[in-house]
């Protein structure tokens, strides 16, 4: 079974091999012509970008009246083009929100390149938004004066302790007495009346943005271009074929490319029934063997058993035990 198997295995790579021999590129055009006196033979083909170029050279070779050599070969690339529309959205940092400082960070254009599409993004000025990157506590100092005038002396009563600005109560922090008004009292002028300039105060916070981040978008066309084929031509040069050399092509051990074919398939054929011809040899050979063999255990199994006086049902027992032993152990 094993050596059917491996035979098997053979004969398929053997398929593959002449399957892969004769798999050859067809051109997609042929021209033959004669340029300034050069007879020409040229073979176009368009192939796949991994194809071996040196695979599609072809040996000399003979047709209608001349003998024709490899001469030259040309290339070109095929590209694939395809073009789509494509937004990206960019992030920039400012310190401040106003617009002008917005745009001082934002170009008017993009160049974009991902390794395959390409082109030119424009700035797209209704989708900019701009927002504060983070907030930071800072803190300050709130400041009032407040006059009160017409005073008639300069008692701290008239003045209030603290006062409310903004919404913020302030206290005050100091006092300033100014003489308003005087008068005569025994020949002497005398303070009648007074202003308090009072100054008040308090501490206050708020929150201030640590900078700002502007998102916006680009839009455009982008557009890629990649190998999708390469058209190679292969051109041969002619010579006349005399008159006394037949018009044959080179085909090895053949004289055409019908006979090598016919040739091909025979070897083939040949090759695998001389394979089957040798597995039914070594067949024949493995139940000769075998039938050999038995016969040695039956006659060795037929005197063990007179020796130990077996019966002839008992022997008939342990010979099939034995045979299911021995097929267990091939399997």
């Amino acid at each position: 079974m094993k050596r059917i198997i491996t035979a098997g295995m053979a004969l398929l790579l053997i398929l593959c091999s002449f399957a892969s021999a004769f798999a050859m590129e067809v051109p997609s055009e042929t021209i033959i012509r004669n340029l300034n006196g050069t007879q020409q033979y040229i073979k176009i083909y368009t192939v796949s970008p991994d194809t071996d170029p040196e695979s599609l050279i072809e040996q000399d070779f003979s047709y209608e009246g001349f003998d024709y050599s490899y001469s030259a070969m040309t290339k070109m690339d095929n590209y694939y083009e395809n073009e789509k529309d494509h937004t990206e959205v960019i992030t920039a940092e400012t310190e401040k929100k106003d617009l002008s400082a917005v745009l001082e960070v934002l170009q008017p254009s993009i160049e974009f390149d991902d390794g395959i599409y390409t082109g030119t993004l424009y700035l797209d000025h209704t989708t900019i938004e701009t927002k504060a990157a983070g907030f930071v506590s800072k803190s300050y100092t709130v400041n009032e004066t407040r006059e009160f005038a017409n005073l008639d002396s300069n008692d701290m009563s008239y003045v209030p302790q603290a006062i409310t600005k903004d919404g913020k109560s302030l206290k005050l922090v100091g006092v300033d007495w100014q003489v308003q008004g005087t008068s005569l009292v025994d020949d002497i002028l005398v303070p009648s009346s007074y202003k308090a300039v009072a100054q008040y105060s308090a501490n206050a916070s708020y929150s201030a943005a640590t900078g700002y981040v502007t998102t916006a978008e680009y839009s455009g066309k982008i557009s890629c271009k990649q190998l999708e084929s390469v058209t190679y031509t292969v051109t041969y040069v002619g010579s006349p074929i005399s008159e006394e050399e037949p018009e044959v092509r080179s085909y090895g051990l053949f004289k055409d490319r019908k006979t090598m074919i016919i040739g091909s398939v025979l070897f083939v054929a040949l090759l695998i029934g001389g394979i089957f011809a040798v597995l039914s040899f070594l067949d024949v050979w493995d139940k000769r063997a075998i039938a050999k063999e038995d016969r040695k255990e039956a006659r060795e199994a037929k005197k063990k058993a007179e020796d130990m006086n077996l019966t002839e049902e008992d022997l008939k027992k342990l010979l099939q035990e034995d045979e299911k032993c021995e097929e267990e152990k091939y399997f």
